[in-house]
């Protein structure tokens, strides 16, 4: 578990906070290692970790009772992510009584992507077609902290960057505390959101999502689903070899990301674990060894 500051205030003093994110797993082989990652990060003393929610609602009951477990049982600040595909507002009232029943304080409200196969976004008759709203329902009717997402590369669906920042800007005036970023790999691409941010009216703490990579198979990937660019610095410091070669230049490369990050003033770093906890440890580990996070206290 983190020291005693909430992740909340902390992003306040502009303390740069750490955390992980995870997901339900589809099938039973995938708890185990999963409750093995979670236990293993408890240990790196997070500010919070963030569980996600499959496309159109997909691992609801799952994400409710896996945010419960993680704050009941390994006592860490848990965000739970809340999309609005999919479902009505009378839906999204009884998923945040339910989340709020488990005791968990912070949503991370997002429209989410559309069910697979899917051509386009449609919006639930009698709920939300844009994260904005769903932000502003949960700021109007219940407590939580609201954190809300942003692509420093731009949205894939979305036509500029200007209009993105739009959209970030609105989420801002109905109510979110702070934004995690989609996953990238130059930095200088999140300077330059961040800057333009700023300068349209952009207050709130911007998380920088980091994702150590593990295998050069998931390159591709990486760009189709979220719209990542792969860097030629990026490939060119992995190189080639197997899985178990392109894992600590992963880590090498995410470190010194971190370290960039925190350097220039980022509010948090969010690590992407894909339920496994040995590269985000190991990311972790470095950056606690260079000062750029405080040790963990003992016993932790």
């Amino acid at each position: 578990m983190s020291d005693t500051m909430p992740f909340i205030e902390k992003l306040k003093a502009k303390t740069p906070t750490l955390s992980y994110e995870f997901f339900p797993p589809k099938n039973s082989g995938g708890w185990g290692t999963l409750y093995s990652s979670l236990g293993a990060i408890a240990r790196q003393a997070p500010d919070f970790v963030s569980v996600t929610y499959g496309a159109g609602g997909s691992t609801r009951q799952k994400t409710v009772e896996l945010v419960g477990r993680i704050q009941s049982e390994l006592g860490i600040e848990t965000v739970a992510h809340l999309t609005c595909v999919g479902h009505s507002q009378g839906e999204l009232r009884g998923i945040l009584e339910q989340l709020e029943a488990a005791g968990v304080k912070t949503v991370l409200a997002l429209r989410g992507d559309r069910p697979k196969n899917d051509p386009a976004f449609v919006a639930h008759p009698e709920g939300f077609g844009r994260g904005c709203d769903l932000v502003d329902f949960i700021h109007r009717d219940f407590n939580f902290h609201i954190g809300c997402a942003f692509y420093p590369e731009k949205h894939p669906e979305s036509s500029t960057m200007d209009l993105d920042i739009e959209i970030l800007k609105a989420k801002q005036d109905v109510g979110a505390d702070f934004a995690v970023s989609q996953l990238f790999f130059d930095n200088d691409t999140f300077y330059q959101f961040r800057d333009r941010a700023h300068a349209a009216g952009v207050t709130l703490p911007l998380i920088a999502g980091i994702m150590p990579v593990t295998s050069l198979s998931q390159l591709p990937r990486f760009s189709e689903l979220g719209g990542s660019q792969i860097p030629a610095k990026l490939t060119d410091f992995l190189g080639q070899g197997s899985d178990e070669e392109i894992v600590p230049r992963g880590v090498e490369y995410a470190a010194a990301q971190c370290r960039d990050l925190i350097d220039n003033g980022v509010a948090g770093v969010h690590l992407y674990t894909l339920n496994k906890s040995v590269s985000s440890v190991k990311v972790t580990q470095a950056l606690r060894a260079s000062g750029h996070l405080p040790k963990a206290a003992p016993g932790k």
